[in-house]
């Protein structure tokens, strides 16, 4: 039984190991968002805008639900609502087909408690600066409305179309595609969707019905008190949302690309066996995505970084108990990204062990130095296959996601096992090894375990574990290791 918790907890820590310790900060994912500005695309910006993960880099205004101009001011009423004035607003001239008979429902609806202020930025310049900064950026094209604002970036602005990683694009329905965001520019939209130039994500409600959506929506808004519900809220309770069934029942829309930006494994995507950039939802999980909502409306949404857990434990109480006398401090001076990597190498190792400990530390104090996320490092460990260096090994690959399964791990050919690793990111390495005073000192106190108890005695591995925690806590990986850049 021993050995199958040991197997099972090594399975966790290797599901959660890849994404549990982001050093590069907020936020994770930039976009453009292209908005015509109706009521299900109010609901989207808001839901995107409440989100530090989401960096909205600009918001175009196009022509669909309302005209642009009209939109404008809409947008710019939202964004002081947030406290927000960084965001570019751009108004996008370009012209429907024809106009929606729901125009004149949307018109006085609105989006803010400011609404009159119709400024917006220069087209162009915006641009300019959003692609051509001194550091090259990808963005994401976020279409809530036609896709008239992407044809206008493919035919003239065509420089900028490596910088856009997709387009994301609501429509109606996906076989045959249909519904008025395709409808009412669909020559654009088609020359868009045959450019075989950027890859398109097209999310559809799949004409599902929305009515139980609809009101477990109004229930979770009425019963929630957040920034976003109350700003959601104050639109709900104009007049105009009421007086109209079109306006109280225009959910599960646009809504969902919003949930789909922010969690994509909710919905099941197929490719264009034609045009493989092109990606379209087959089926969603509906019940997952209401949940999503809620916590969005309740300010309980935590953007997910992990790959099982919504949030690594903080729970004190489900550590063991010697852990957690030191959980708080180590957490204070070390940071959250090293207690995770030291937590997971413990369980993954099968003991509290010394070596371990210090590789955790030294793959965090590598990432560091290069300032990049898991996988991204390549690792030659001199430390070998023999404990108690070898130990080194495991701590290094739940830290860095450089693992054997990976290949991107490798032992030195050299038989001089020694705490000391190579890490490599673009052509660039740095060679970390443990300082010899702080070798002394473990070397010290397992030798005094070894006589005094056997490595067969419980009672070494008990003096282990108490020195693992001691250095855990007290050593700092900025002072303990000595570093040399090639």
């Amino acid at each position: 039984m021993k050995h199958l918790k040991t197997v099972c907890l090594c399975l966790l820590s290797l599901m959660v190991r890849k994404a549990c310790f982001p050093s590069e900060p907020l936020p994770v994912q930039r976009i453009i968002i292209d908005t015509d500005c109706a009521i299900d695309d109010f609901h989207s910006v808001n839901f995107l805008l409440s989100q530090p993960a989401i960096k909205v880099a600009a918001i175009i205004v196009s022509e669909g639900t309302l005209k642009p101009e009209d939109g404008v001011v809409k947008i710019n009423s939202l964004l002081k609502e947030w406290n927000i004035d960084s965001i570019p607003v751009i108004c996008n001239s370009s012209r429907i087909s024809y106009v929606p008979s729901w125009r004149k429902l949307n018109q006085p609806l609105k989006w803010g408690r400011s609404d009159n202020d119709a400024k917006c930025d220069d087209y162009d310049q915006v641009l300019k600066v959003l692609f051509e900064g001194t550091e090259k950026r990808d963005y994401s094209l976020i279409c809530l409305g036609s896709l008239s604002t992407a044809y206008d970036l493919l035919d003239n602005f065509p420089q900028y179309v490596s910088q856009i990683k997709r387009i994301v694009w609501y429509a109606g329905s996906i076989r045959p595609i249909q519904g008025f965001n395709y409808d009412c520019d669909s020559i654009k939209a088609n020359k868009v969707l045959s450019s075989n130039k950027i890859r398109i994500d097209i999310i559809s409600n799949l004409r599902k019905e929305t009515e139980e959506f609809n009101k477990k929506f109004m229930e979770v808004l009425n019963n929630s008190d957040s920034r976003l519900s109350d700003i959601i809220g104050r639109f709900h309770q104009q007049p105009g949302m009421n007086k109209n069934s079109r306006c109280k029942n225009d959910f599960m829309k646009d809504e969902l690309v919003a949930v789909y930006i922010l969690n994509p494994e909710l919905f099941d995507m197929n490719i264009n066996l034609s045009d493989i950039r092109i990606r379209f939802v087959e089926s969603y999980h509906l019940p997952a995505i209401m949940e999503v909502i809620t916590d969005l409306v309740k300010g309980t949404y935590r953007f997910k970084k992990n790959v099982a857990f919504n949030e690594f434990p903080a729970d004190r109480q489900m550590y063991n108990y010697d852990v957690r006398q030191i959980m708080d401090s180590a957490i204070a001076r070390y940071g959250h990204d090293e207690w995770k990597a030291c937590v997971i190498t413990d369980e993954f190792h099968g003991h509290l062990g010394i070596f371990s400990i210090v590789g955790a530390k030294m793959g965090i104090k590598a990432r560091e130095i290069f300032n990049v996320q898991p996988d991204h490092l390549t690792v030659v460990s001199c430390a070998g296959t023999i404990p108690p260096y070898s130990c080194l090994n495991d701590g290094i690959q739940v830290s860095t996601g450089a693992t054997l399964g990976q290949g991107t791990i490798s032992l030195a050919n050299d038989t001089l096992n020694r705490p000391e690793a190579i890490f490599t990111y673009r052509e660039k390495s740095v060679k970390i090894r443990l300082k010899e005073e702080y070798l002394n000192i473990i070397n010290k106190d397992i030798q005094e375990g070894i006589i005094k108890f056997g490595l067969a005695d419980d009672g070494y591995w008990k003096l282990v574990r108490r020195s693992a925690l001691k250095y855990w806590l007290e050593w700092d990986r900025n002072n303990i290791f000595d570093i040399t850049y090639y």
